[in-house]
C-alpha cells in the first residue's frame, strides 16, 4: 500500500484487492478520515459528523452516484469517463469508511506552452459536464466539476490515448509507409465526485440549495429532476438512480441538519429512519453489544438517554461505552480493582499510540517512554503537526537539524549540494509532469552546475535557509501588531517586518564579499533581498542576464509552488497554480522584451512536441 495524496476529507492509497475468485485488481482507496477543521466545518453546518466517514447510506451514495454519473454520460456520448467504484467497506481500526475505485493512470494538464493550452481545453469541457450534471438533477457532482471552484480541475485526470495512423494512399507528407500521423486523443476522466466542505464558495450552488430548502450544499441532489429525465433509460441503470435516490434520501433525513428543511424535523419516519442509523453506527463502532442494541431498538426511551449521554463533553463516548457493552464494563471493573490488569492494560495502550506516532513519524522507531512523557506526548499529539512534534521530542532530530543549518551557512560545499539537489528535484517534478521535455531539463541540470552558477546558488541555499524562519517570525508580526495596537510603540509592529530581510541583507553582502576577487555582480540582489517575502528570489533575480535559463525555470517554480500552497484556493493541477505559472511567463516575456540582446532561455515551459515524443 502507498499514499497518493491527502486532501481536505480523505487520503487515497494504492492497494491490490484480492477477490475470492483468486484474481487481483490495482485499486484506489479513499480513506474518509478528515481532519478535525473539516469534521468541524460540517458539525456546524449539519450538527452531525462527517458524513462520508460515519454514515453508511451516505457511503453507499457515493458508491451509486459514480456508476449513475458514468453511466449517463455514455448514454449521452460523452468522452468523460468517471473511474469505477468497486467496493465500499468499513475500516475499523480507523473507524472510517473506505470507498474503492479503479486506478486511473492519469497527469494533470500541461501548463500552457507555445503549442498547447490543455487546461483552457479542461475547463471548456468542465463546462458543459457541470451543465449537464445540474441539468440532471445531480448538484453536488456539478460542484466537484465547476470551473470556477479553482481545484475542481485537480479531480479529473487526463490519459492520453494511442495515436491514430491515417492511410491516405498517397505519399505527399507522409511517413515512409504513407501513414498520416494523427491527432493525439486526450480522455478525461473523474477521479473525485465527494465534496470535503460545503458548496459556498459559488453563489449557483447556493441557490440551488436554497430551492431545495438547505443553507448549506453538499453533493445534493434533486431526485425529482433525475428521475424525470432516466424515465427511458436501461435496467441496470435505472437501478443505480433507485439506489442512489433512496441512499441519498436515507443520508439526509439521518442528520439533524438544523439548516436543511426544518419542516420535516418532527416527521415520524426520519426520527425513526435517524434512530435506526445511530443503532447501526454503534454497533459498527462496537460502543454497544448485541444485548444493548436490541434494548435500543424496543425501548424508545432508554435509545433517547443513551444518544442524550453522547452529548456530554470529553467523556461522552467513554460513558456511552460503559454502559453499553458489557465487555467494556467488564474491564473497568477490572481496571479498578486488579492492579495487574491495570499495568497491563496501561502498556498496550502506550504501545498502541507510540505504534501510530512512529507510522506518522511523530516519534523514532526506537521511542521508549515513562507514563509522564506518555502524558506530554499525547498532548502534543492533538496541539502539534507531526514535524513539530518530532523536532521537540527526538534530540537527535534537534541535533541534525542545527548541524544542517550550520553548515548550510558556513560551508560552501554543502550549499552547493543543497541547491543542487533542490534545484534537480525541481526539475525532475516539471519532467514527471511533462511540463518539460527531458533534453530542456537535462540542459537545465548542466547549466546549473557550471561553475559560474555556483556563488548563486549558494546565495540561493542560504537564503531557504533564512526563509525556514517564517513560521517564528509570523508569530512574532502577530506579537508586535497586537502590542502596538493595545498602545505600544510602532515600532513593535514594524520591526518584526525587518527581520527577515536584514538577514538576507546580511547574506548577500558576504556572499559580494567572498567573491569580490571574481567580480560576480551583486547589485540586484541587494536590492531585491530587502523587500519583503520577494526577497527570497534575490539570487534567482541575480542570475537573470547570466544564465537565463536557470533563472527563469526557478522564477516559473517558484510561482507554482506559490499556487499549489495558497489556503482554499490552491492546489497542484489547480487553475490557481497554472494562473501563477502563466502570470509569470507574462511577466518574462516582458522583461524580455525591454532587453532584446538578452541571452533568451533555450526554452521556455516546454511541452513536449508530437514528432518528438513519437520519437
Amino acid at each position: 500500500m502507498s499514499v497518493l495524496g491527502k486532501g481536505r476529507a480523505a487520503s487515497a492509497e494504492l492497494v491490490d484487492a484480492h477477490w475470492a475468485d483468486g484474481t487481483t485488481t490495482r485499486c484506489v482507496e479513499k480513506v474518509f478520515a478528515p481532519g478535525r477543521l473539516t469534521r468541524l466545518i460540517y458539525r456546524i453546518a449539519f450538527a452531525a459528523p462527517f458524513a462520508y466517514r460515519s454514515n453508511r447510506h451516505a457511503i453507499q451514495a457515493s458508491f451509486y452516484r459514480r456508476r449513475v454519473v458514468a453511466g449517463l454520460l455514455l448514454r449521452a456520448g460523452s468522452d468523460v469517463r468517471v473511474a469505477k467504484p468497486l467496493y465500499v467497506r468499513f475500516d475499523r481500526p480507523r473507524q472510517a469508511w473506505v470507498l474503492a475505485a479503479e486506478w486511473i493512470e492519469g497527469r494533470g494538464p500541461i501548463v500552457k506552452g507555445n503549442d498547447s493550452d490543455e487546461m483552457s481545453q479542461l475547463v471548456g469541457t468542465m463546462r458543459q459536464l457541470e451543465d449537464r450534471l445540474v441539468g440532471w438533477g445531480m448538484h453536488g457532482s456539478g460542484w466537484q466539476v465547476s470551473p470556477r471552484a479553482l481545484v475542481s480541475t485537480a479531480n479529473l485526470l487526463l490519459r492520453d490515448r494511442p495515436r491514430l495512423r491515417l492511410h491516405d494512399g498517397s505519399n505527399s507528407q507522409a511517413e515512409p509507409d504513407g501513414e498520416l500521423l494523427g491527432h493525439d486523443r486526450i480522455e478525461p476522466t473523474i477521479i473525485d465526485l465527494e465534496s470535503g466542505i460545503p458548496a459556498v464558495l459559488v453563489l449557483r450552488y447556493l441557490v440551488l440549495a436554497w430551492k431545495q430548502g438547505s443553507v448549506f450544499p453538499f453533493d445534493d441532489l434533486d431526485s425529482k429532476l433525475l428521475l424525470l429525465g432516466v424515465q427511458d433509460v436501461p435496467g441496470d441503470l435505472r437501478h443505480d438512480v433507485d439506489r442512489l435516490v433512496a441512499h441519498t434520501n436515507a443520508w439526509k433525513d439521518t442528520e439533524i441538519a438544523p439548516f436543511r428543511k426544518p419542516w420535516r424535523w418532527a416527521s415520524a419516519d426520519r426520527r425513526a429512519l435517524y434512530r435506526k442509523e445511530m443503532i447501526g453506527r454503534w454497533s459498527l463502532e462496537r460502543t454497544i453489544d448485541d444485548a444493548t442494541e436490541s434494548r435500543l431498538a424496543s425501548d424508545q426511551l432508554w435509545w433517547l438517554g443513551f444518544w442524550m449521554i453522547g452529548l456530554l463533553p470529553i467523556l461522552g463516548r467513554l460513558i456511552q461505552k460503559m454502559v453499553g457493552s458489557e465487555r467494556v464494563r467488564r474491564q473497568a471493573g477490572r481496571l479498578v480493582s486488579d492492579s495487574r490488569f491495570r499495568r497491563s492494560a496501561m502498556r498496550c495502550h502506550r504501545d498502541r499510540e507510540t505504534r501510530r506516532w512512529q507510522e506518522q513519524g511523530r516519534v523514532s522507531r526506537d521511542f521508549r517512554q515513562s507514563l509522564l512523557r506518555f502524558q506530554l506526548n499525547s498532548f502534543l499529539a492533538v496541539c502539534l503537526p507531526s514535524a513539530c512534534h518530532r523536532f521537540v521530542t527526538d534530540a537527535r532530530v534537534r541535533t541534525l537539524r542545527q548541524r544542517r543549518a550550520l553548515a548550510i551557512l558556513t560551508s560552501r560545499h554543502h550549499q552547493s549540494r543543497s541547491a543542487r539537489r533542490l534545484f534537480h528535484r525541481a526539475v525532475r517534478r516539471w519532467e514527471s509532469r511533462r511540463w518539460l521535455d527531458f533534453s530542456t531539463g537535462s540542459q537545465l541540470r548542466t547549466e546549473f552546475d557550471e561553475p559560474g552558477v555556483g556563488v548563486y546558488a549558494r546565495g540561493m541555499a542560504k537564503h531557504l535557509a533564512i526563509k525556514t524562519l517564517s513560521p517564528v517570525v509570523s508569530m512574532l508580526k502577530l506579537t508586535g501588531m497586537a502590542a502596538s495596537l493595545s498602545g505600544g510603540s510602532w515600532w513593535y509592529a514594524a520591526a518584526p517586518f525587518l527581520i527577515l530581510p536584514v538577514m538576507r541583507t546580511m547574506v548577500t553582502l558576504q556572499s559580494a564579499w567572498v567573491s569580490r576577487h571574481d567580480g560576480t555582480p551583486h547589485t540586484q540582489a541587494l536590492v531585491i533581498g530587502a523587500i519583503p517575502t520577494l526577497g527570497s528570489l534575490a539570487f534567482v533575480i541575480q542570475v537573470f542576464n547570466s544564465h537565463p535559463a536557470v533563472s527563469e525555470f526557478l522564477l516559473r517554480e517558484s510561482a507554482g509552488r506559490v499556487g499549489r500552497h495558497l489556503p482554499i484556493y490552491g492546489g497542484p493541477d489547480s487553475r490557481t497554480e497554472h494562473a501563477c505559472v502563466n502570470g509569470m511567463d507574462r511577466a518574462i516575456k516582458m522583461v524580455r522584451g525591454l532587453s532584446p540582446d538578452r541571452k533568451e532561455m533555450a526554452a521556455p515551459t516546454v511541452v513536449e512536441g508530437s514528432e518528438k515524443m513519437a520519437a
